[in-house]
């Protein structure tokens, strides 16, 4: 598939190989689908409901499947073969793919005006895509294993405390685009950011924090000296798409 930040950049419909385009909603889209929801017109309740198939991996759900029977078994078979997910992946992609589907066998699922077929062998690709167009993506599931009950016992309670932090210090969607309206060196209308994916969103929102974060350390530096806080930095590196700090590579 061709460079996919360009498309995230643009809010293009992005071309999945031969298989589907997907639709990159705007987040007034989105409200209107969760407003649609409370007035029961949607078929699935709640937005998120259209991304559950995207974040079920056979990691995330240890508990319903042992490691024998997970042998041989894929995230889209996993959907697959589920009524109640296999629901929602259907819903999600006509959602997402605004193209009928026009057939669903062992092979995959088929579009109508498209060679290809969604199937197990690139849905993971699917899912991270459409995950990327709505600023979200799986979680990472760390595997331990205990000497005994209370190192488990022990590793829980730390766990859940930082969910508790996380929680706490949770940055709320109303915060990101109170900072791309007014936090940038111009004015953004809200009715002009309201027209974006929730991608483009955040990243305006991390652009404006990665200069506003340079722009400072080069203050500080200007007055102490030092030279760490600037050096192997500068703010074209920060705003890159994709960007990690050099500790992270």
């Amino acid at each position: 598939m061709d460079n996919l930040n360009i498309y995230l950049k643009t809010q293009k419909p992005i071309k999945f190989y031969d298989i589907c385009m997907i639709h990159q909603p705007s987040y007034d889209e989105i409200l209107i689908c969760k407003d649609n929801s409370k007035n029961k017109e949607s078929e699935i309740d709640d937005f998120e409901k259209f991304l559950l198939p995207y974040y079920i991996t056979l990691d995330n759900i240890s508990e319903e499947l042992t490691d024998e029977q997970k042998i041989g078994l894929t995230n889209f078979d996993l959907l697959s073969n589920s009524k109640e997910l296999l629901y929602y992946l259907l819903v999600s992609l006509e959602y997402f793919c605004k193209t009928e589907i026009v057939d669903f066998d062992e092979d995959g699922i088929s579009f109508e005006g498209f060679e290809g077929k969604l199937n197990k062998n690139n849905f993971d690709e699917f899912a991270e895509t459409i995950l990327n167009v709505c600023g979200r993506e799986r979680a990472k599931v760390e595997k331990k294993v205990f000497a005994n009950d209370r190192q488990r016992d022990i590793w829980e309670k730390l766990q859940e405390g930082r969910r508790r932090n996380a929680k706490k210090n949770e940055l709320k969607m109303e915060d990101i685009l109170n900072i791309c309206e007014l936090g940038g060196k111009y004015y953004i209308p809200i009715e002009e950011i309201m027209k974006w994916s929730i991608w483009r969103i955040i990243n305006c929102y991390k652009t404006i924090t990665g200069i506003s974060s340079y722009e400072n350390s080069f203050d500080i530096f200007l007055v102490s000296g030092e030279n760490k806080l600037i050096e192997g930095k500068h703010w074209t590196e920060l705003i890159k798409i994709d960007y990690r700090p050099k500790e992270e590579y």
